[in-house]
């Protein structure tokens, strides 16, 4: 699974805050082209990935 985050201000020494769904949880998806395509289609460019960190973690059901 993948999570989508960027740092805080766009100032890498600060954390990463990452994208939410509608119930505040963290939104984790299959892989990086599924979170890519969504983030298309909330407006995002090329050019916005370059601050965007994507990170790979354990599915809630522990797989990877």
């Amino acid at each position: 699974m993948i999570i989508v985050g960027r740092h805080i201000g766009g100032v890498t020494l600060n954390p990463l805050e990452y994208i939410l769904d509608d119930s505040g949880e963290v939104m984790e998806f299959k892989n990086k082209t599924v979170a890519k395509a969504y983030l298309r289609e909330q407006g995002f460019t090329n050019k916005d990935f370059e601050w965007l960190v994507f990170e790979t973690v354990e599915d809630k059901k522990g797989d990877c």
